[in-house]
């Protein structure tokens, strides 16, 4: 069996998390993955591993089975070196902001000159394509979150949001887009330039914000973080579980079966889910005090016997010892990290299964500049003198 992207090579000039978690996937299943970084320690995730070698697990979380090479590409001598890379490459991802592959002079509207199929993917806070005064903005996963709404629908008053899902997000989409892109070169010979907003997909994905603008009920009811009924976590004698019901049937088995309360069904404060939007607080108080008697083993088996959606909330540290992610091959734990101090770290391993195709997590993230030799002299045809003179003119 072989990997969907075998053949496929992507250049990968991105940094910390939205451009090297997009490449991650096509690493996954078997295309060459080449990381492109600046002297003199590399991207810049790499600056946080230098001051506490611990992190680097998390970099490997973001890099793995990549090959790194590095090549400062402010250098206008690093520009011949790329375009000959491009020129036998499928894909280049970055994260900059808007201009500055322009101003190193290997901006798409070069690069496609040296290879017209080359699909060309930007990822950017608010655009290649807007209002200036966005397009230019230097932009990170917190600002997104802001300006997107997201910290707001989420609760968040004050604080830093407790996870980037902007840049994952942003990540994802990205390697859907090249896939897109690849797929409509495959029939036409034609590249393009992909342009993708962080700020755009946080929009996107803020369900709450859009339907604030035509539901009457959202503007109606103030719920905090409890957005619809029968929705939550609930507390049970040793933890919390999480359940809702979605569905008018479930709703029924639920209040027959699970509560004991049949009356609930037919009561006219609760006979359809809209009615119910009206009473997220006094149903959560019927919902737990029946939880509150039950274990969460007990709690789950009930719901579950019912085919009510439920589950155990577990802690962060909890999550790795999670039976179904050890059966689906998620946990990936055998790669040694001893020489960053680390004695075990979990790799997450690949998120899409195919049925007919192979995939794998190929070793842990590349040391800056580890595939100089083999790109530079196997694959573009320089030689070792061409390497350490570029070296003494810190060009690698």
């Amino acid at each position: 069996m072989v990997k969907i992207f075998e053949g496929l090579r992507v250049i990968d000039c991105s940094q910390f998390i939205s451009g090297p978690w997009a490449t991650t996937f096509f690493a996954d299943q078997g295309a060459e993955v080449i990381k492109v970084e600046s002297r003199p320690f590399g991207e810049s995730f790499r600056s946080f591993v230098l001051f506490d070698k611990t992190i680097f697990p998390l970099f490997s979380i973001l890099n793995r089975g990549k090959k790194s090479i590095s090549l400062d590409l402010r250098n206008e001598k690093a520009k011949e070196i790329f375009l000959k890379l491009v020129e036998k490459s499928d894909v280049v991802i970055e994260n900059f902001v808007k201009g500055t592959m322009e101003n190193w002079g290997v901006g798409y509207d070069i690069l496609k000159e040296k290879n017209p199929k080359l699909i060309y993917a930007k990822i950017s806070g608010y655009g290649n394509e807007g209002l200036e005064r966005y397009t230019q903005k230097t932009a990170f996963d917190i600002i997104i979150q802001a300006e997107s709404g997201i910290l707001d629908t989420l609760g968040q008053e004050e604080g830093p949001p407790k996870l980037p899902i902007a840049d994952y997000t942003a990540g994802h989409i990205a390697a859907l887009g090249i896939s897109q892109a690849l797929y409509h070169c495959e029939k036409t010979g034609e590249g393009q330039f992909i342009d993708i907003s962080m700020h755009d997909l946080m929009f996107a994905i803020n369900i709450r914000a859009q339907t604030h603008e035509f539901m009457p009920l959202t503007k109606k009811l103030d719920l905090g973080r409890k957005f619809l009924p029968v929705y939550n976590q609930y507390h049970t004698k040793d933890g919390l579980i999480a359940l809702t019901t979605l569905t008018e049937n479930q709703w029924r088995r639920f209040c027959e079966v699970v509560l004991k309360k049949p009356e609930l069904v037919d009561d006219p404060r609760f006979n359809n889910p809209i009615k119910r939007f009206n009473y997220v607080e006094l149903l959560d108080e019927i919902i737990e005090e029946w939880s509150s008697n039950l274990t969460k083993k007990e709690a789950i088996e009930h719901l579950e016997s019912q085919r009510i959606p439920c589950g155990e909330s577990l802690k962060r540290g909890e999550v790795h010892d999670h039976p179904n992610l050890k059966a689906r091959g998620m946990l990936y734990d055998q790669f040694d990290f001893s020489k960053w101090g680390v004695e075990k770290a979990t790799i997450p391993g690949p998120l899409i299964k195919f049925s007919k195709t192979i995939d794998s997590v190929d070793g842990i993230g590349p040391e800056f500049g580890a595939n100089n030799e083999e790109i530079y002299i196997d694959l573009l045809g320089y030689t070792k003198e061409d390497i350490k003179k570029w070296k003494h003119e810190k060009l690698i």
